[in-house]
């Protein structure tokens, strides 16, 4: 890994030669960066800032660019396909070499980012979340970047306000979209039964049990996201075994003493005040802090009152196509 300096004029190239570049890189309308092979020096436009979507320092891009040195001595003129973790999309870049003295001195990379089908899909989540009034702009703003990071998440918000489209929303923006989202909704299923289908259980488990097994959901999201509905239904038991997953990333079925690795990203959502249950004893304190890594609260109807006719509208639209009255 290296460390990456900003260009300024203090930090410039000996020969001036990025001024010959530098208003140019300005006026693109793509993504450019400009640094020498040895990697310790660059430059990039605003186009590029807002791709990578930094305000400071040079990580992300720095990262980026250890991602295609093997590129560093192509001069492909091709477009390249890349998927750049913590990015909302993929994106694709070209190599220019920069000559001196017959010789590759310094690298103009231009990046744009990519335009397909996968792309549509994903966008299509938050737009489905109807809502133009100030506390929703904001709230899918942060979503968004929120989204793109591993972090739990802890949705609160009355019946009815979409924890369950925002928790796809959070699923679809980040690097783990192309693995399963699985719902489970925790107050639906009987606490003799909520173990069995979160952990999944070997042959023989117990009487009944299916004589191959179950892999629970748990397992079935390997490397997605499982969203936890009504959290505040189970039991201390269960608390327990979530608590657990959470911690070590492990699960272990029922009727098996062997466990289980698991990478998933966890959302809990509940429309009841869970601050409220831990005070009472009702709800594991620490597993509450556990889920409440990052908190959103999804505003009612009469929090967004503003929302309110472009809803109306919708709904009308929406029910006039399924009665045909269009």
């Amino acid at each position: 890994m290296f460390i990456l300096k900003y260009y300024d004029e203090k930090n410039a190239f000996n020969n001036s030669i990025l001024d010959k570049y530098i208003n140019i890189m300005n006026m693109y309308d793509k993504g450019v960066i400009f640094f020498d092979l040895i990697k310790n020096t660059a430059y990039f436009n605003e186009k590029c800032r807002n791709i990578f979507n930094t305000n400071s320092g040079m990580s992300e891009i720095g990262k980026f660019i250890n991602g295609i040195e093997k590129d560093f001595y192509e001069d492909d003129r091709e477009n390249k396909e890349v998927n750049f973790i913590g990015l909302e999309t993929d994106i694709t870049y070209t190599i220019k070499h920069l000559i001196e003295e017959k010789k590759v001195k310094y690298v103009l990379c231009t990046i744009e980012m990519k335009s397909n089908k996968r792309n549509i899909r994903k966008s299509n989540y938050i737009s489905k979340i109807i809502g133009e009034s100030d506390v929703m702009l904001n709230l899918k703003a942060k979503v968004k970047i929120v989204g793109r990071y591993d972090s739990t998440i802890l949705l609160l918000g009355q019946t009815g306000t979409g924890k369950e489209l925002f928790a796809k929303a959070i699923h679809d923006i980040s690097p783990r979209r192309n693995k399963k989202f699985i719902v489970v909704n925790c107050g639906a299923i009987p606490d003799s039964l909520l173990e069995s289908e979160l952990f999944g259980y070997e042959k023989g488990a117990f009487t009944g049990a299916n004589s191959n097994g179950k892999v629970g959901k748990f397992e079935e999201a390997d490397g997605g996201t499982i969203f936890l509905d009504e959290i505040e239904n189970m039991s201390q038991f269960m608390q327990n075994k979530i608590l657990r997953a959470i911690e070590d990333r492990k699960i272990c079925k029922i009727g098996s003493n062997k466990e289980v690795g698991v990478n998933v990203r966890i959302i809990g959502a509940t429309n009841i005040e869970l601050k409220k249950m831990v005070e009472e004893g009702k709800f594991r304190k620490d597993l509450y802090y556990r889920l409440n890594v990052i908190c959103f609260k999804i505003p009612s109807l009469i929090e967004r009152k503003d929302d309110i006719f472009l809803i109306s509208d919708y709904l009308i639209e929406k029910y006039c196509k399924v009665f045909k009255k269009i």
